[in-house]
């Protein structure tokens, strides 16, 4: 079992740039911090809403990476929407992590 993070925010229309220069920002400073598995990046341009979701390797990993990224991430945000960001932490199944399954080929 690991973590994830989920964290949303909305930056309007017309501010795919701003959202690309964002995540390759944070990009690069999660991948830094310990415990860090990966990130998915999740853009609707077409509502100016953005999510990332990061993967951890424990809780403590992911509250660690929240209190230390989320105020940098406000810090961003202020000026360029009204709309503070959220964010959530989940516990991830993987069921293929046990390695309890079988791969079933078909013929």
């Amino acid at each position: 079992m690991f973590h994830a993070r989920l964290i949303q925010y909305k930056l309007g229309t017309g501010k795919r740039q701003t959202a690309e220069n964002l995540t390759k920002k944070f990009d690069e400073v999660n991948r830094g911090l310990s415990g860090f598995r990966g990130n998915v990046y999740l853009f609707d341009d077409q509502n100016g809403e953005y999510q990332v979701i990061n993967y951890w390797d424990t809780k403590a990993d992911a509250e660690n990476a929240q209190s230390f990224l989320f105020p940098q991430l406000e810090n961003e945000l202020n000026g360029i929407t009204q709309e503070k960001p959220t964010y959530k932490f989940f516990e991830v199944y993987d069921p293929f992590e046990s390695g309890d399954l079988v791969s079933k080929t078909r013929s």
